[in-house]
């Protein structure tokens, strides 16, 4: 334990672990740091001021979430991703998103399904705010909150901990799907699906959502061919 500090050096340095993850997480998701650009461990050590065992350490978390990769003699760099790695993810997170829904519907009451459709409104708001811009940004912050109210609803961490390993927003720079329309759509998708939840429909809300992740999947297919 560090001097005076009451709090055990190992807990510090697993939250400046986490902070640091995020940090550089962060800066993909913005598009700061590009598909192939280095993550170099001095500079992130520098730009937080930190040492550069723990920007080491949060570097390997961002391999484990397949953000990053390490190649021998060059470093760490953002992922650039194929097809395959593309298919594999939306495969998964199709499954995930489909049991939450299943999952929510059949573990909340009334109140609580009240509770989340409002919610899921006050981001659909925002969300068509973000669509008549165009800001594709802040557009896919409010995409990733929606689907993330209903994967907290099932209180189920383990999988929101996986469909956060899924959640691909950070690569919606390269997806085809970054007009002002084409954002609007989106966003009529998610009222969509909003209305089926309330109704407690669950065919209808499992099919609008593998409907909807399955586009995004072609957008991002589309966005990394050549």
């Amino acid at each position: 334990m560090e001097r005076g500090s009451g709090v055990p050096a190992n807990h510090q340095r697993k939250v400046f672990r986490e902070e640091i993850r995020n940090t550089i997480r962060e800066a993909i998701f913005a598009g700061e740091l590009r598909p192939g650009d280095r993550i170099i461990e001095t500079f992130w050590a520098k730009e937080l001021g930190v040492s550069q065992g723990p920007v080491r350490e949060a570097i390997r978390d961002l391999e484990a979430q397949g953000l990053v990769e390490t190649v021998p003699f060059k470093g760490s760099r953002v992922r650039t991703l194929t097809e395959k790695d593309i298919r594999d993810n939306y495969g998964v997170r199709i499954c995930l998103e489909s049991k939450s829904i299943r999952d929510a519907l059949d573990r909340l009451d009334d109140r609580e399904l009240e509770e989340l459709s409002s919610r899921l409104g006050e981001i659909l708001e925002e969300m068509d705010g973000c669509a008549g811009r165009g800001d594709l940004r802040a557009f896919t912050e409010c995409d990733a909150a929606f689907h993330r109210a209903v994967i907290d609803a099932t209180e189920n961490q383990v999988l929101l901990r996986l469909w956060e390993q899924c959640n691909m927003r950070n690569w919606f720079s390269v997806s085809a799907l970054t007009d002002a329309k084409s954002l609007k759509r989106l966003q009529q998708g998610h009222q969509r699906l909003l209305e089926e939840i309330r109704a407690r429909d669950v065919r209808a809300a499992v099919s609008t959502v593998e409907d909807h992740l399955t586009g995004l999947m072609d957008g991002f297919i589309r966005g990394v061919q050549p």
